[in-house]
């Protein structure tokens, strides 16, 4: 069976594999440089790095479990910690130099075309086409499957589809990333992060030294959806100096080395559905956090599910 899967995040990586693994012939396409999705870190001056979508993961499920265990053993993860603030016990596990590292882990042995701007998906005869247009030098392309699964932010599939199926609405929350490499240590309390509640402009932030993610000091700050939201389409320069100015207490009095800000448009699902995956039409499926739920493990038990219900259904 041909499967091509749309985005290689977490919830496409891991229906690929499962994909791979039940026989099927499958092929990953994603317009990003690398895979990952929002499992994604940073290079920055000086040697620092800085993870800037997804922080950690946690594991509440015995499917995760079991490869959080493989991953463990390889060095690929490793267990942060268990709570900011007071804890609650649940392991928070990073990537080991990033979360990028956990991307590239996930996509070995697959085949992932990344920078392919995909912008029609298709039905056939037999199946469906996933086509893209010639760019950056590439030429144009398309690969006929007899599945195609979906795994980027819903509207962008809508899209994608056209009137080829009926795509739900859902709705994001958008988050402003900023990360900021330092010339000393940052003040982000032990074990180097906080989820501040009733901040006006952070809703994260993070020391990527504490973490294990950088060798250096650096700091991810992520903003709060309403201020995401207010100042999406402001300067970017500008935006990124007044981000720095709000960032100062958290920085320890440190200079500044390096800054770097990336906008999510889809960071969060405001309402995630109810299902793992939803098919739209015969051999179309849509999968990803919007119905895993807005977390990584939510991603990866969407892309399992979905992965089982193609391999039944072929």
């Amino acid at each position: 069976m041909r499967v091509v899967v749309v985005g290689s995040g977490v919830a496409g990586l891991t229906a690929a594999r499962s994909l791979a693994d039940a026989g099927c012939r499958v092929v990953v396409v994603d317009k990003g440089r690398r895979p990952g999705g929002r499992l994604a870190t940073a290079d920055l001056a000086d040697g620092a790095r800085a993870d800037h979508g997804a922080q950690f993961l946690t594991v509440r499920s015995a499917e995760l479990a079991t490869d959080i265990g493989a991953w463990q053993a390889d060095g690929t993860v490793h267990e942060w910690c268990r709570g900011f603030g007071t804890g609650d016990g649940h392991p928070r596990y990073a990537g080991t130099g990033g979360m990028a590292v956990l991307a590239a882990r996930l996509a070995v042995g697959l085949e992932v075309r990344q920078s392919t701007h995909v912008d029609a998906v298709v039905p056939t005869t037999d199946g469906w086409s996933v086509s893209w247009p010639a760019a950056h030098g590439s030429p144009a392309g398309s690969l006929a499957a007899d599945a195609v699964v979906l795994t980027c932010p819903v509207p962008q599939s809508a899209t994608l589809l056209g009137g080829a199926a009926e795509v739900p609405d859902v709705a994001y929350e958008p988050t402003l990333s900023l990360v900021v490499a330092l010339d000393g240590p940052a003040s982000v309390p032990v074990p180097g992060g906080v989820q501040p509640t009733d901040d006006a402009v952070w809703s994260w932030v993070g020391d990527n030294l504490a973490k294990g993610v950088s060798p250096v000091p650096s700091v991810t700050l992520h903003t709060t959806a309403a201020l995401a939201a207010e100042r999406w389409d402001a300067d970017r320069e500008r935006l990124a100096a007044d981000l720095l100015a709000s960032a100062g207490p958290w920085l320890g009095g440190s200079g500044v080395v390096d800054v770097r800000l990336h906008r999510w448009r889809f960071a969060t699902p405001a309402q995630p559905r109810p299902e793992r995956w939803l098919e739209v039409a015969p051999g179309a499926f849509l999968a990803g956090d919007a119905f895993g739920g807005p977390r990584v493990e939510g991603a990866y038990l969407s892309g399992r599910a979905v992965a089982d219900r193609v391999v039944v259904g072929r």
